[in-house]
C-alpha cells in the first residue's frame, strides 16, 4: 500500500464509520410515504419482455494481480482455510451468490496462454512469464479451475487462445475437456479405442468430462488478442469453429469476439463477414466489454475513494450508457444481417462478459495487486443500475460477467493472506437474486432527471484505452430500475442516484392488487463508505420496515444514493 493510499483510506475510513452511525440502514427514517410524490414508476404485467437468463449474473476471474494467487488459490498446503488449494471464502462467497457461469482464464491473458502448461503434476509445471508482467507458476491450471466450478456448483466458460495458437489446440483443448475416457466406437474393422486425450485427462485425476459448453473464441481481437480487423477475426472464428466436435446432446456456445464499448463499427463489420459465408451455425454470443473509467476524458484514472459529487454523477451517467451499448449493437447486428435472413435479426445474444468501474492506482491492496481497487457505494450504485439495464434488455442479454469476482477491478471480494471481506457490490448481487428465471416486464419509470456535472467534458464510453471518444452526456436517470415477475411474486429494484434528495414514489401495477409488499435497503449517508479488512461490515444492507400497499399501489421513499429491492407479493 502506498503511502498517499493509505492516507487517503485513513481519512475516509473515519469519515465513513462516522456517517455509518446515522445512516439510513434500514431505511426506517423513510419507509412511510410522505405527503408528497416525487416519481412514479408503472409497472405491466401484461407486457412480458423475456426470461431473465440467470447467467448475466456471472463473473470472470484471470491470472492478473492477486487475483488468481492469493484470491482464489492458496494451496493445498495452506494456513489459509482452503478446499483443495482454493480459498473457502471465495467458494462461499461465490455460493452465496449463486453463481452461475464462471470465465477464465482472461482477459488478455487468454491470448498468451497455453492451457496444457497448466495440467499434469503441479512440479512437473512450466513457470511463465504472464501477459500482465507477472510469472506464472501455472499451479493453478485446467483441472484446478474446474475444482474451482465443481466446489461453487457454476458452469465453466473457457476463453480460448486465438492470438498465439493454432485452431488445432481450441480443437483439442475441447476433446480434452469433453470427450469420454471410454473407448471410441470404430466404423471399420480395427478395434475401439480410448481417446488419447481423455485418457490424459483422467490420468490427470478426471476421469468423467468436463462438459464445457461454453467457449470465447478469442478475446478482444481487435486489441490484445491480435490487433486485428473485423474481417480478419472473422476469418478465424469460422476457421477456429468449422465442425468443432461437442462431443454430447447439448450443443457448443460458441462467443464471437464483439466491440470494444460502443464501436459500432466493428460489429457492423463483423456480422457482414461473419454471414457473407452461409456456414454460421457454431455463432451463438457476440460477446461486448464496456468498463467505466473513474475518469470522462482518460481511462484508468480517477480515484476509488477520493470523489466529489460532479465525479460521482458523471461516472454513474457514464455507467448507464450500457442501454445506449445494448441497442446500438443490436441494431447494428440486425442491420448488417438483414438480407441474409428473412426477418433481419440474428438470434445471436450478447455475453457481456467484461464490465464494471475501472480506476486509476491509489487503492490497491498492495503494488503487486495489479488492477486491484477499493470499492464503495458508488460502485453498488453503478452495479444495480447494470443489472436493471441487463433485465430490461433481457431478450438481447444472455450472460453477463462482472469484471472481476476478487481483488479486481469491480470486485466482490478483497483477499490478502488470511484477511478477508466482501465489498458493497456482493450485496447488491445478493439483493438482485429474485429476478432471476423471472419474466422481465415492462415497468416506467417517471422523475426529474439530474444533469451531469461534467456533462461538457467529453465522455469516453469504456473498453480499454482503444476506444475513441464520444459526445458529451449530460443527464443521468433520477429514478431507474427494472421488474420481473414469476407466478405471484413481483420484483422491482430500484436505483436512487441523488445524493441528498430521498425520492417518494408511487408505485402502481397495472391490472393487480397488491397483497404484501417487503424489501432490502443498502444505503450509506456518505456514499465513500465501503468495507476493508479493518472494518468488514462497514456497508451491508437492511431490512425495509413497513411497507403499506393499496390496491395496486403502495408508495415508498427511496433513501437517497440507494438501492432497493422490493418483492411484492400479488392477490
Amino acid at each position: 500500500m502506498t503511502r498517499n493510499a493509505s492516507s487517503r483510506r485513513g481519512f475516509l475510513k473515519s469519515s465513513s464509520l462516522a456517517a455509518a452511525a446515522v445512516a439510513l440502514r434500514g431505511s426506517s427514517l423513510y419507509s412511510q410515504a410522505s405527503g408528497q410524490v416525487d416519481a412514479h414508476i408503472d409497472i405491466n404485467p401484461a407486457e412480458p419482455i423475456a426470461t431473465i437468463s440467470p447467467e448475466i449474473y456471472s463473473h470472470f476471474i484471470e491470472h492478473l494481480g492477486g487475483v488468481i494467487y492469493d484470491g482464489v488459490w492458496v494451496g493445498e498446503n495452506s494456513k489459509i482455510a482452503n478446499v483443495d488449494g482454493i480459498r473457502k471464502d471465495f467458494i462461499d462467497t461465490m455460493k452465496a451468490v449463486q453463481v452461475p457461469v464462471l470465465r477464465w482464464p482472461g482477459g488478455c491473458f487468454a491470448d498468451s496462454y497455453d492451457w496444457r502448461d497448466g495440467i499434469g503434476p503441479r512440479d512437473k509445471r512450466p513457470a511463465r512469464a504472464g501477459f500482465w508482467k507477472q510469472q506464472d507458476s501455472n499451479q493453478y491450471g485446467l483441472h484446478e479451475f474446474m475444482r474451482t466450478c465443481r466446489a461453487i456448483g457454476c458452469k465453466p466458460y473457457l476463453a480460448a487462445n486465438l492470438r498465439t495458437q493454432p485452431a488445432r489446440d481450441f480443437y483439442q483443448e475441447i476433446e480434452y475437456c469433453n470427450a469420454p475416457a471410454g473407448d471410441i466406437p470404430s466404423n471399420s474393422a480395427a478395434p475401439a479405442m480410448p481417446d488419447a486425450l481423455a485418457s490424459q485427462r483422467a490420468a490427470n485425476g478426471d476421469r468423467e468430462p468436463f462438459n464445457v459448453d461454453l467457449w470465447g473464441v478469442g478475446n478482444e481481437s481487435w486489441g490484445c488478442g491480435g490487433n486485428l480487423t473485423p474481417e480478419e477475426y472473422a476469418a478465424e472464428f469460422r476457421r477456429f469453429t468449422a465442425w468443432t466436435p461437442s462431443y454430447s446432446e447439448v450443443p457448443l456456445r460458441l462467443v464471437a469476439v464483439g466491440p470494444n464499448g460502443d464501436d459500432v463499427d466493428w460489429t457492423s463489420r463483423l456480422f457482414k463477414a461473419l454471414y457473407g459465408n452461409p456456414e454460421r451455425r457454431h455463432l451463438w454470443g457476440l460477446s461486448i466489454h464496456y468498463y467505466t473509467s473513474g475518469s470522462p476524458t482518460k481511462f484508468a484514472a480517477g480515484d476509488a475513494l477520493a470523489f466529489n459529487d460532479a465525479e460521482f454523477y458523471d461516472l454513474l451517467t457514464r455507467g448507464s450508457l450500457m442501454d445506449k451499448v445494448i441497442t446500438d449493437h443490436w441494431t447494428a447486428m440486425g442491420s448488417a444481417v438483414s438480407s441474409s435472413l428473412s426477418k433481419g435479426q440474428p438470434t445471436v445474444k450478447f455475453v457481456v462478459d467484461e464490465w464494471g468501474a475501472w480506476y486509476g492506482k491509489g487503492t490497491e491492496l498492495a503494488p503487486e495487486y495489479n488492477l486491484s481497487q477499493q470499492s464503495t457505494m458508488r460502485d453498488a450504485l453503478l452495479t444495480g443500475i447494470t443489472f436493471d439495464i441487463f433485465q430490461r434488455h433481457a431478450d438481447k442479454v444472455a450472460v453477463a460477467a462482472v469484471a472481476q469476482s476478487i481483488n479486481c477491478i469491480h470486485s466482490l471480494m478483497l483477499a490478502q493472506g488470511d484477511k478477508f471481506c466482501v465489498t458493497p457490490t456482493f450485496h447488491v448481487f445478493q439483493m438482485y437474486l429474485p429476478h432471476r428465471g423471472a419474466q422481465s416486464i415492462r415497468a416506467e419509470f417517471t422523475a426529474p432527471s439530474i444533469p451531469n456535472p461534467m456533462g461538457d467534458t467529453a465522455s469516453q464510453v469504456g473498453g480499454n484505452s482503444y476506444i475513441g471518444q464520444l459526445p458529451p452526456v449530460k443527464s443521468l436517470a433520477g429514478l431507474s430500475g427494472s421488474s420481473s415477475i414469476k407466478g405471484k411474486a413481483l420484483t422491482l429494484t430500484v436505483v436512487n442516484p441523488h445524493l441528498t434528495r430521498p425520492m417518494t414514489t408511487e408505485i402502481a401495477v397495472r391490472g393487480a392488487r397488491v397483497a404484501s409488499a417487503k424489501g432490502t435497503v443498502l444505503a450509506e449517508k456518505d456514499v465513500h463508505a465501503h468495507n476493508d479488512f479493518a472494518h468488514p461490515d462497514a456497508v451491508k444492507p437492511s431490512t425495509i420496515a413497513t411497507l403499506n400497499p393499496s390496491g395496486g399501489k403502495l408508495t415508498h421513499t427511496f433513501p437517497p444514493a440507494s438501492v432497493t429491492s422490493l418483492e411484492i407479493t400479488l392477490m
